[in-house]
C-alpha cells in the first residue's frame, strides 16, 4: 500500500527505499507490488534499478502477468531502453490496449516518432484491440513532431470515427498536431468550431501564432481569452510575454505584467523569467532588474536570464558580477549561463578571466563546453588581437568549427589588418557558407586596408555564379554593383 501510494505521488526515491526494505525483511512481493515499483524505477530513469526488479519478477514467476508486463514495457521506455521494452512486449503472451499505448508512449518519450506512428498503424490492424483517447493523443503528438500531416489527418479521421473529438485534451492534441505541421489555418478552423474552449486550447493556438511569427496575433488571442473569462496559466503568460518581447511591444508586455500580478502568478518562476526577458528585449533593463530583485527563490534560469540581459545591453561588468553573486548563492550555472559570461568577458577584454571560467565549466560545474562556448573563446582572443592563438584554438577544437567561429576570426583580421590570415580564413568561409556576402565584403576590406586595391575589387568575383543576391559598394569614385560573380565596372579602386 505504501509503495503504491508513493508511486502515485511520484515520490520515486522514497518508494524504491521502501521496496528494498520490504525485500530485506523477507516480505514476498506480488504482482501489485511489482506493478507499483516499476513506474518508480521509470521515474528515476536509471535502467539498472528496473533490471534488478525484472530479475525478481522472473524469480518469483510473475513475468507472464499482463499488468506486470505492461509496467515493464513502460519502465524500460522511461529509462530510454526501447530495445528491452520491445523484447518484453514481443514476449508477452497477451496484450491489451495499455500494452500498445505503453509502446507508443515509450517511443514518444525517446523522440522516436516514426516508430510511435508505426506501432499505431499496427494496433489499428488488430481488430480485438479498441482505440482510446490516450492512444490518439500520443500518436497525434508523434505526427506533430514528425511533421507528418498526412498520417495526422488520418488520425484526426479516426478521432471523429470513434466519437472522441468532444474530449478536451483530444481536441488540444489535434490542434497541436496541425500547428506543429505548420498548418495554423487548419488549427484555427478547428479552434473556431469549439464552443467550450479551455485554457489549453487557447494556449495551443497562441503558441502556433508564435511559431509562425504572428506575434501580434498571439497577443490578441491572449486578450480574447481574457474577454471570455478564461483564467490564464503559466503557459499562457510565457507565450504572450515571448510574443510581446519578439516585437518589442512594451505596452503589451506591461499590461500582461498587470495580469500576472492580478491573477497571482507574480511568484511563478517561469512567469518571472519570461517577464525579465520581455523587459530586457524591450530595452527596459531597469524594469527587468526590478523584477529580478523582487523575485524570491530564484533558480538557475532566473539568474541566467538576468545575466544574459546585462550582457545583451552591453553591461558586461554587471553581467560578470551577477554571475559571481549567483555562485555565492550556491546556484549551479547551466550551459547558457556560461555563454553569456564568456561573451561578457570577450566584450570587456578579460582574457585570463574568460579562460578561467571556460576551464571551470567542466572541472567545477560539470558543464561540457559546446560550439557557443568555443566560439566565445575564439572571439575573446580575436578581440584582444591575439589572432594566432585564436586560430590555433579554433583548429584544436574537439568540435568542427562552424561559420560563426571563423567569422569572428575574419572580423578580427579585418579589424587588425592581418592579410595573410584573413585570406586563409575567408577561403574556409567561402567553402562553408558560399552565399554569405559579409565574408566577401570583409575580405575586400582587408585587402583595402593593406593597400591591395586590385585584389579588393577581385574578391567580389568569388561570388558563386548562381548567387542571386547583389551587393552595392561605394568608394571614392562611384557605386559598384556585384551580382552573380560579375561587377558593374572594370576599373580598380
Amino acid at each position: 500500500m505504501i509503495i503504491t501510494h508513493l508511486s502515485k505521488c511520484n515520490d520515486c526515491y522514497k518508494g524504491l527505499i521502501f521496496f528494498k526494505k520490504m525485500m530485506s525483511c523477507c516480505v514476498l512481493p506480488n504482482e501489485y507490488t511489482f506493478s507499483a515499483v516499476l513506474p518508480i524505477c521509470g521515474g528515476i530513469g536509471v535502467v539498472c534499478n528496473g533490471e534488478q526488479v525484472h530479475c525478481l519478477i522472473l524469480k518469483h514467476g510473475f513475468v507472464l502477468d499482463l499488468f506486470v508486463g505492461n509496467a515493464l514495457v513502460g519502465m524500460y521506455g522511461k529509462c530510454g531502453d526501447m530495445r528491452l521494452a520491445m523484447k518484453v512486449f514481443d514476449e508477452m503472451p497477451e496484450r491489451n490496449l495499455v500494452s500498445w499505448n505503453s509502446m507508443i508512449n515509450g517511443f514518444l518519450w525517446n523522440k522516436m516518432y516514426g516508430d510511435a506512428v508505426g506501432v499505431f498503424k499496427e494496433v489499428v490492424g488488430v481488430k480485438c484491440v479498441g482505440m482510446n483517447e490516450v492512444a490518439f493523443s500520443s500518436v497525434l503528438s508523434a505526427c506533430g513532431n514528425l511533421g507528418g500531416l498526412d498520417i495526422g489527418r488520418q488520425v484526426h479521421g479516426f478521432v471523429l470515427k470513434y466519437g472522441l473529438v468532444s474530449l478536451g485534451y483530444v481536441k488540444n492534441s489535434v490542434m497541436d498536431m496541425y500547428v506543429k505541421c505548420g498548418f495554423l489555418e487548419d488549427a484555427n478552423k478547428l479552434f473556431r468550431t469549439i464552443e467550450d474552449r479551455d485554457v489549453g486550447m487557447w494556449n495551443v493556438i497562441a503558441m502556433g501564432c508564435v511559431q509562425k511569427g504572428n506575434f501580434g496575433e498571439a497577443c490578441k488571442f491572449f486578450w480574447d481569452m481574457r474577454c471570455e473569462g478564461i483564467s490564464p496559466d503559466e503557459a499562457s503568460f510565457s507565450t504572450v510575454l515571448h510574443a510581446a518581447a519578439s516585437i518589442a511591444a512594451l505596452e503589451q508586455g506591461s499590461m500582461v505584467h498587470n495580469q500576472v500580478i492580478k491573477t497571482g502568478f507574480g511568484c511563478n518562476l517561469r512567469t518571472v523569467n519570461s517577464l525579465i526577458k520581455m523587459y530586457a528585449k524591450c530595452g527596459c533593463l531597469a524594469d527587468a532588474h526590478r523584477v529580478f530583485d523582487e523575485c524570491e527563490g530564484k533558480n538557475e534560469v532566473t539568474w541566467t536570464t538576468m545575466i544574459s540581459a546585462f550582457q545583451q545591453h552591453g553591461c558586461a561588468y554587471e553581467a560578470i558580477e551577477l554571475f559571481k553573486n549567483m555562485l555565492d548563492e550556491g546556484i549551479k550555472p547551466c550551459y547558457f549561463t556560461f555563454v553569456s559570461v564568456l561573451s561578457a568577458c570577450s566584450h570587456t577584454g578579460r582574457v585570463d578571466e574568460g579562460f578561467y571560467y571556460f576551464n571551470a565549466m567542466s572541472e567545477q560545474h560539470n558543464v561540457n563546453p559546446g560550439l557557443e562556448h568555443y566560439g566565445c573563446m575564439v572571439d575573446l582572443l580575436s578581440r584582444a588581437g591575439r589572432l594566432g592563438e585564436a586560430k590555433n584554438f579554433a583548429q584544436s577544437m574537439p568540435i568542427e568549427p562552424v561559420a560563426a567561429v571563423w567569422g569572428a576570426l575574419l572580423g578580427a583580421c579585418n579589424r587588425f589588418g592581418n592579410l595573410e590570415m584573413g585570406v586563409e580564413v575567408a577561403k574556409r568561409l567561402f567553402e562553408i557558407e558560399p552565399d554569405n556576402p559579409v565574408n566577401y565584403v570583409l575580405l575586400s576590406n582587408i585587402y583595402t586596408r593593406n593597400g591591395r586595391v586590385k585584389e579588393a575589387s577581385e574578391s567580389y568575383c568569388f561570388f558563386p555564379e548562381n548567387f542571386e543576391m547583389g551587393i552595392i559598394v561605394r568608394n571614392i569614385k562611384r557605386f559598384h554593383h556585384f551580382q552573380k560573380g560579375l561587377r558593374s565596372c572594370r576599373d580598380d579602386w
